[in-house]
């Protein structure tokens, strides 16, 4: 069902890592996972650089050679700082997809990076040394998979995922109240379940994934905001250049800039 929805990040763009001096090498999970992990990725820096990135409703764990980080929910857009030159390796999860390896309540990590200690597993604390480990990208890129498979909990789908697939599939734009009756649960225990395994509530989970699609759309077209917002059931114009202004702190020309430039103007 995720694969219904692609995460959008404008530093990840072609435009967007040459104007922070970045490259990327990318891949996709094996079969088994591919519905659980977005992708593994591994950022080449040339030199000491911010990393921006947009709220999506994912979580990821970011690998350097001296550790790692796990990301919880962003609901604004932040700067992971790439303090060195050299290579950072990560992992992306889809949306709601880690409790299917830890029994994890995202809610504590919020808007947080955390380290190690916060996945119960004594294994991961030195999971950066066995990916570096490896010359290549694709070699650490399957130590990854082949630690993620020893700690998946194969789960039925449920009435969590239903829930989270009908957000994903209206790109955030269904009711609570419908989505609740779709899955047949009280509005208060479906909100309980999203804020442990997204982070965020219902509703704010929903706003951030209809936030995503705008972002992804008005990042190639920024001055299409009306359409946009009409396509997306906000009420008007000004109710998504206020998104803007609540998630990325900027309008949509110049969040696109940002990343469309050669210079770095925070």
């Amino acid at each position: 069902m995720q694969l219904l929805y692609q995460p959008f990040q404008p530093t990840l763009t072609d435009s967007g890592l040459q104007s922070l001096g970045l490259s990327l090498h990318q891949t996709g999970s094996s079969r088994a996972l591919k519905h659980l992990i977005h992708s593994y990725i591994q950022i080449n820096a040339d030199r000491p650089t911010p990393y921006p990135v947009v709220p999506d409703g994912t979580q990821a764990i970011y690998i350097g050679i001296g550790g790692s980080l796990m990301s919880g929910t962003q609901q604004k857009a932040c700067d992971v700082q790439l303090f060195e030159a050299g290579q950072y390796f990560g992992i992306r999860f889809y949306p709601g997809a880690l409790r299917h390896f830890f029994d994890l309540n995202l809610q504590e990590i919020t808007n947080q990076f955390v380290d190690t200690g916060f996945i119960p597993c004594s294994r991961f604390a030195t999971l950066h040394e066995k990916i570096y480990q490896q010359p290549t990208f694709l070699r650490r890129a399957k130590v990854c998979e082949r630690w993620l498979l020893m700690h998946l909990n194969s789960r039925p789908f449920d009435r969590f995922d239903q829930a989270l697939a009908l957000i994903l599939n209206s790109s955030g734009t269904i009711r609570i109240e419908r989505l609740a009756a779709e899955v047949g649960w009280s509005s208060r225990h479906l909100n309980r379940m999203f804020r442990r395994h997204t982070g965020l509530s219902t509703q704010s989970f929903s706003q951030t994934i209809r936030f995503q699609h705008a972002c992804k759309q008005l990042y190639s077209a920024p001055s299409n905001t009306l359409d946009t917002a009409i396509e997306l059931g906000y009420f008007d114009q000004s109710h998504l250049l206020n998104d803007y202004k609540k998630y990325l702190h900027r309008n949509p020309s110049i969040f696109a800039n940002r990343f469309k430039s050669d210079f770095y103007n925070p």
